[in-house]
């Protein structure tokens, strides 16, 4: 600070100067670092809240559980406080929740809502693992690593869902809503039927049988291990008059909430399909065929997410109708006498 003494005509007019503006610098300079100090308590205490946003993966064909469905079931979320340590960590424990186990979160229109008021911590990573809210889920654990879940399916094939799961990882403090991208995590099983000729084939019914109706869904490598017991038996859902008349176009027996959800699984000596049907002559019965078995085991294992379509080409054990024409000897009798005038 420089002053201009000449100017001044005595000395307490200068020292009244000199203290005025040794005033206003310190004001200036509580003023400036007040300002600094509120910035950044503002900036680092700001409390932010968790909330979700959704999006449900499409597979390459139209999805059954879509945002709709996902909106009309809710989903349970949990989530843990992981501090520096991101998913990949060695060691990594999940034991710092951050959120009520097992959170329910349901649909508000447009938004996502449940229970309670929980904020981002300000710079440690948070690890989501999420599922549809199912029944089915039997249990949901966290022993060693990522968490597993238990799932049966129901036996009931018009009960069964499209379960679907999602995790997001490594994620921090934000203003925006969390997207969770939700997959498919089951097999969605689907048949087609083609005649051995042109007649009219009629299908009663098709099973799948031998099967795992359980298993254990790991969030660490998105695959499932299926249960070791393999007695799930379930009905394929057909319309009354499902029939196919051709050897070379291929009829789908697809039914609205008529679609398989099995486990994903490889097939075991076990598994197989059972299909009934009968074959028609214009109408005509000509062959049935009750349960005939088509075994599975040399087939492709079930995958998380995918769709599998049988292709079953059925065949006709009907009897051919032909003829063994013959011609009789003539009889060694004597000719019968017919006496005929003649005029």
């Amino acid at each position: 600070m420089r002053l201009n003494i000449n100017k001044y005509n005595n000395i307490n007019e200068l020292k009244n100067t000199i203290m005025k503006k040794i005033l206003l610098a310190v004001t200036a300079a509580l003023a400036i670092t007040g300002c600094s100090q509120n910035e950044e308590f503002e900036s680092t205490g700001l409390k932010s809240e968790i909330v979700f946003n959704t999006i449900v993966s499409k597979t390459t064909r139209a999805a059954v559980t879509d945002i709709t469905g996902l909106r009309s079931s809710g989903f349970t979320v949990y989530a843990y406080n992981t501090g520096a340590n991101i998913i990949s960590s060695e060691g990594l424990e999940l034991t710092n929740s951050i959120i009520p186990e097992g959170l329910a979160v349901t649909s508000s229109g447009e938004n996502w809502i449940f229970t309670g008021t929980y904020y981002w911590p300000l710079n440690d990573y948070v690890q989501f693992f999420a599922y549809a809210t199912d029944d089915a889920v039997t249990e949901y654990s966290v022993s060693a690593g990522l968490p597993t879940l238990k799932y049966t399916i129901a036996s009931d094939v018009k009960s069964q869902k499209d379960f679907v799961v999602a995790q997001a990882n490594d994620k921090k403090k934000m203003a925006e809503a969390l997207q969770l991208t939700f997959t498919h995590a089951l097999t969605q099983v689907n048949f087609s039927v083609i005649g051995a000729d042109n007649s009219t084939y009629k299908i009663s019914s098709v099973s799948i049988e031998g099967v795992a109706e359980s298993g254990v869904y790991s969030f660490k490598t998105g695959k499932w291990t299926a249960g070791s017991e393999t007695t799930g038996k379930y009905a394929y859902t057909i319309a009354s008059n499902a029939s196919v008349s051709s050897s070379t176009t291929a009829v789908q027996l697809d039914q609205q909430n008529g679609i398989l959800m099995l486990m994903p699984q490889a097939m075991t000596d076990a598994a197989q399909i059972k299909i009934s049907y009968s074959v028609y002559n214009g109408e005509t019965e000509i062959s049935k065929s009750e349960n005939t078995v088509i075994p599975l085991k040399e087939t492709a294992a079930w995958e998380a997410g995918k769709k599998v379509r049988y292709t079953l080409k059925l065949a006709n054990n009907a009897a051919t109708m032909t003829f063994a024409p013959e011609v009789g000897p003539w009889a060694n009798d004597d000719d019968t006498p017919v006496n005929k005038d003649v005029e």
